[in-house]
């Protein structure tokens, strides 16, 4: 049994940009393991050096999302002013993918007297919460304190931390009424280095694959944990083998 902290929250707007995007940029269709701790640290009212501090509190958690309904997706156009000598010299447009009526399941797991602290700072934030940018406010609807099982490594509109594109021996089923959709899958980090002058630094970047709602992959290499009749992995918890 692992002991977890879930956390179901919507938004009617989020976005998470794809790392390598400039003038395009694609949203994930979760929220990854940085974003995941990022949430946490807002509600506990921990500043970035705080929260990506060696040894402290983003370290002890592990994280993981699922989404319950598939969002609506959108393309925003955006211009940003180039400001020289105090002027407007230029205006460069850039193309924002956004996710509408999003609805996800958050899940934390650690030290019991973390998630304790945890849930009742999602209970009454010290900061707002989002989903992407400052703007992109988040609601909580459920909180609960559970136990979460070993079940079978079964996964949908989940993430899973490899490239599922270059296992061997991973099984495909495509849930019923669903149309096929590859799974997205990026290198991101897992955590943030934080310098003197409080600039945030990725650090432990490794592959993470974020699967749809329509398709369900078996994956004999994760371990897999249920709750709720759901599956899911840790997201910054690597143990999986080299292909």
């Amino acid at each position: 049994m692992e002991r977890i902290l879930a956390v179901t929250v919507r938004a009617p707007v989020a976005s998470f940009r794809r790392p390598i995007d400039h003038n395009y940029q694609r949203t994930l269709p979760l929220p990854p393991p940085t974003t995941l701790i990022g949430i946490a640290g807002a509600a506990l009212g921990l500043s970035d050096r705080e929260l990506w501090a060696p040894g402290g509190f983003a370290r002890q958690l592990k994280v993981s999302a699922w989404m319950e309904a598939e969002p609506g997706r959108a393309r925003d156009m955006w211009t940003v002013l180039k400001i020289k000598g105090g002027r407007i010299a230029g205006r460069s447009p850039y193309f924002r993918e956004l996710l509408f009526y999003t609805r996800y399941v958050l899940i934390y797991g650690g030290p019991e007297e973390i998630l304790t602290r945890l849930e009742q700072a999602f209970r009454d934030p010290a900061y707002p919460l989002s989903l992407g940018r400052e703007d992109e406010l988040a609601e909580v609807e459920e909180i609960a304190l559970a136990e979460a099982e070993l079940g079978p490594p079964r996964f949908y509109g989940t993430a899973v931390p490899l490239d599922v594109r270059q296992r061997p021996g991973i099984r495909l089923t495509l849930r019923p009424g669903a149309v096929f959709e590859p799974p997205v899958v990026e290198r991101l980090p897992l955590a943030f280095e934080i310098d003197a002058r409080g600039i945030r630094h990725p650090t432990d970047p490794i592959p993470i694959s974020f699967l749809p709602l329509g398709v369900e992959l078996e994956v004999p290499e994760i371990r897999a944990w249920r709750w709720k009749d759901r599956h899911f992995a840790w997201m910054n918890e690597v143990k999986i083998p080299p292909p």
